[in-house]
């Protein structure tokens, strides 16, 4: 039994952290009433979001794992205000929290490469960069995103559950997502607002091949779950997964995302790929892959499907937008050989002005429509090797184990998302959103942790 010293100890701890917590809502409430006029409703839930930032960051500060999965559950859902955004703002002050509880040792030394790489070569494409404030955000967004992905390593080191409850968490918010694509797709525009182009729904993101590289990512994920769950004979988990992955995947069709397609069937090779020295997990998986395909057929609207199709059915390259895109592209990779030291994040636009004379160039675009390239430019040839390590390194990783552990299973899944979503990434950029950065790196660390636990049970 407790002695009673220790129990008051414990008392006045509690009490504190309590009356630290009724603190921070009251501050974040403020906060939240002076930087948003409220008076609609995305007004309102822009102020709940700024409110929430502020309530993690004191939960990051007492209890560092619930201030990462409010870090999770947030980020996808983001508005945008005084020029930046509720997942930026909230990402970094969860860096600032977290950064003390960074501990190098227990890093993987190639990732620790990596990130520092990446992080380095941000900053100093800074440097030169034309719009130096912007590309120097750049790098604080990078650099507060490795925080928070080596803190999380240290944090949840001795919790064998937590990729697993991060893919729930994943999925969890992603169906969230889906469901408000289709009220979108409704015409329902009462809290997302109506997407940038008419009919082709993107949700709470910008654009609706941000969208779908989201969408497609949490069904790889989800599909690996499903694996696993069949693997561990856990029905009810398996039934609720198989739910999802179907409501997933025909969120994924609606958004009419020719990139989002992609990236799906990449991870979904890339799954069969991962698994193919497990014989009985392979066969599972390519059964579940042709099942739910015809699931989510039947179950996507019959409109949403006839559009896909004649997307499809265009041959690439004929469509004034992958004219656009081809061009961009050329002129990017024109750039990064120009540039090995970067020209900064956010400062391509002032390139493809100055540089590109082409019908088909817009002087709208940002970037340069490949991710390969823009973080080359981003953070110069330095930054582009370690973000290719970051992405590589956790496939190889997972290629080379053989056993059938079903955290080595739901290892392959976040590796396989991770390489659908850099196979849409040859056709597109779309880490000018935070909340991207935030993915991946969980896609790292979820594949770092799924294999620490599979090494435990050896």
């Amino acid at each position: 039994m407790a002695s009673p010293a220790r129990l008051v100890v414990h008392w006045r701890s509690r009490r504190s952290n309590v009356l630290l917590a009724i603190v921070a809502i009251l501050c974040s409430t403020v906060l939240g009433l002076a930087m948003v006029k409220l008076g609609s409703v995305q007004r309102e839930l822009k102020a709940m979001l700024i409110m929430a930032a502020g309530v993690a960051m004191v939960v990051a500060a007492l209890r560092a794992d619930l201030g990462l999965t409010m870090l999770l559950v947030l980020v996808p859902f983001e508005f945008h205000f005084s020029g930046t955004g509720t997942g930026e703002v909230l990402l970094v002050s969860m860096a600032l929290v977290l950064a003390w509880r960074v501990r190098l040792s227990l890093v993987p030394v190639w990732a620790a490469v990596g990130g520092l790489a990446l992080v380095l070569g941000s900053f100093i494409a800074a440097i030169g960069a034309q719009d130096q404030a912007t590309a120097l955000w750049g790098g604080v967004r990078w650099l507060a995103g490795i925080v928070v992905m080596f803190a999380a390593i240290e944090v949840f080191r001795n919790r064998q559950d937590a990729s697993r409850r991060m893919v729930d968490i994943f999925t969890g918010s992603a169906v969230v997502v889906v469901f408000f694509a289709f009220t979108q797709k409704a015409g329902i525009h009462l809290i997302v607002g109506a997407p940038f182009i008419a009919d082709h729904p993107s949700s709470f993101f910008s654009y609706y091949t941000n969208y779908a590289g989201y969408a497609a990512m949490a069904a790889t994920l989800a599909t690996g779950e499903l694996l696993v769950a069949l693997g561990e004979r856990r029905s009810m988990r398996a039934s609720v997964y198989a739910g999802a992955l179907v409501f997933l995947l025909s969120g994924l069709a609606i958004s009419g995302s020719r990139g989002g397609l992609l990236a799906l069937g990449a991870g979904w090779l890339l799954l069969l790929i991962l698994n193919a020295r497990r014989g009985s997990i392979l066969i599972q998986a390519a059964a579940i892959l042709v099942v739910f395909l015809a699931a989510a057929y039947i179950a996507t609207p019959r409109s949403a499907v006839t559009t896909l199709e004649q997307r499809l059915a265009t041959p690439l390259g004929s469509q004034v937008e992958d004219k656009q895109r081809f061009a961009v592209q050329k002129a990017g990779e024109h750039a990064l050989g120009q540039y090995p030291g970067g020209i900064g994040y956010g400062n391509a636009h002032f390139y493809l002005q100055s540089h590109v004379h082409s019908l088909y160039v817009n002087q709208a675009f940002t970037h340069a429509q490949e991710t390969f390239v823009q973080m080359g430019l981003d953070a110069g040839w330095l930054g582009l090797a370690g973000f290719l390590i970051l992405f590589l390194w956790p496939i190889g990783l997972v290629l080379k184990r053989g056993e059938s552990d079903s955290s080595v299973v739901r290892a392959s899944a976040f590796a396989a998302a991770l390489g659908g979503f850099m196979a849409q990434g040859l056709y597109d950029y779309l880490f000018y959103e935070v909340a991207f950065i935030v993915f991946v790196l969980a896609m790292v660390w979820g594949t770092i942790h799924s294999l620490s636990v599979a090494d435990s049970h050896r």
